[in-house]
């Protein structure tokens, strides 16, 4: 909470608010008034303080129901940018402690990060942007998913001069989106204030049904790949060619999903090859004349390329970076866009046609009752279309040419000209799939 509460009034202010909470402020800290206090209902959690300064408090939160836990940093940065610089210094500090753990920021950084971020003023970033972006991509946290109002801060002018600013964020590193896969971000109107109160929610979600199929590209590339497909398509299906096709596919799942576990992990697969590639080039080093370690170092360099050629094929599908080179070690920093990339591509809320907002859970449910109005609802239709509803028609010569029938080579050629790593259908195999059995079959 953003305050300017007398230290020697803080006790009496929070108990009024909710008298059972317990309460933390850095009051100790502070110059002229409290300018954070921190609230919680110690029935649901629990909360540590690490740390604290003018500018912030660095807290540890666990729940008491799940006993997850999250470090998480309120901010209340100052208004000048020089000043801001300790609280950017202390962030890189708590960073190395925070290391591979969950960790959230929240708070008024008193800092835009994007030209988008203000409504007024200069066209190109001042210092104190570029400063506080460096901070968030040196401590590696990036903006939570988020729905709400995106201007959080006015001047309260409606004439010309009105200033709007997103100054409030959220943010959170990729080990608290891996904690809390659902976690989402609400600005809420700012009313009789000029800051928007923001809130970060941290649903539990638990997941009460398997993910849905994916083909690996990689798959195509394994020995066993086409054994698996051809005793799959040797069996009898009953019904339409469509219909024999689309069950096939649907018993083809359960196999490929075996022949990727069998990979094994992918990551730690590199891990494993590089050490033993380490220790085979120690032992050629103090026994050059060797012959069967220079026999050893040719198919383990083999084994450690053959792993990373896997582990970044799959990491490029799975991320979609085009740019991706397949002897790109920077392993982490793809790790993280995958992460990101998901974390983002979450719906969260969603209003439905009535006004009625729909969270969390609820947004399936709704999506899928907007098409069923659509698509579900029975009503007579009429095959004579109206004379006027088509004004411009086709040429009888380009009609007979679209209705023509189409030949392999040219389904061949369409599916061929996918690129591998697009999203694939609703039955989750991708064009390389296609590709390689078409390729096979000739």
């Amino acid at each position: 909470m953003e305050t300017h509460v007398d230290s020697s009034k803080v006790y009496e202010v929070c108990k009024k608010v909710f008298h059972d909470w317990s309460w933390a402020s850095n009051a100790s800290c502070c110059m002229k008034g409290t300018r954070i206090i921190i609230g919680w209902d110690a029935n649901v959690v629990d909360v540590m303080i690490l740390d604290q300064s003018d500018q912030v408090i660095h807290t540890q939160i666990m729940f008491k129901v799940d006993k997850k836990s999250f470090f998480c940093s309120f901010i209340y940065a100052d208004n000048n940018y020089k000043n801001r610089r300790i609280l950017w210094q202390n962030l890189y500090g708590h960073h190395s402690f925070i290391w591979d753990k969950p960790w959230g920021l929240m708070g008024d950084f008193n800092a835009a990060t994007f030209l988008e971020d203000s409504l007024s003023g200069s066209s190109s970033t001042n210092i104190a942007s570029r400063e506080f972006k460096e901070c968030l991509e040196k401590v590696e946290v990036f903006d939570v998913n988020c729905y709400g109002l995106h201007f959080t801060w006015t001047n309260r002018r409606d004439k010309g001069d009105a200033v709007y600013k997103k100054i409030d964020r959220i943010l959170g590193n990729v080990h608290l989106i891996d904690a809390f896969p659902a976690a989402a971000a609400y600005f809420h109107p700012y009313r009789i204030s000029d800051h928007t109160p923001c809130f970060l929610l941290l649903p539990n979600v638990a997941r009460d049904r398997p993910k849905p199929f994916k083909f690996v590209n990689l798959l195509a590339e394994k020995d066993g790949f086409l054994d698996e497909v051809k005793q799959v398509w040797s069996k009898e299906v009953d019904g339409f060619r469509m219909f024999q096709v689309v069950n096939k596919l649907r018993m083809l799942k359960t196999p490929l999903r075996k022949l990727f576990y069998k990979l094994g992990n992918l990551h730690g697969k590199v891990v494993s090859a590089r050490k033993a590639l380490d220790d085979c080039q120690i032992s050629k080093d103090a026994d050059p004349l060797n012959n069967e370690l220079n026999v050893q170092h040719g198919q383990l360099l083999q084994e450690y390329k053959d792993d990373v050629h896997d582990k970044s094929s799959y990491l490029q599908q799975k991320s979609k970076v085009e740019w991706l080179s397949l002897g790109d070690t920077n392993s982490k920093y793809f790790h993280n866009i995958v992460k990101a990339k998901n974390h983002k591509s979450r719906i969260f809320a969603i209003r439905d046609v009535n006004g009625i907002l729909h969270k969390g859970g609820m947004v399936p449910k709704a999506l899928v009752d907007h098409f069923s109005m659509f698509f579900g609802s029975v009503g007579e239709v009429s095959m004579q279309p109206a004379p006027d509803l088509f004004r411009k028609v086709l040429s009888d010569e380009k009609a007979m040419f679209m209705a023509r029938d189409i030949t392999d080579e040219e389904i061949k050629g369409a599916m061929f000209a996918i690129a591998g790593n697009k999203a694939p259908g609703p039955d989750g195999f991708t064009s390389v799939f296609f590709k390689k059995i078409l390729g096979c079959s000739g």
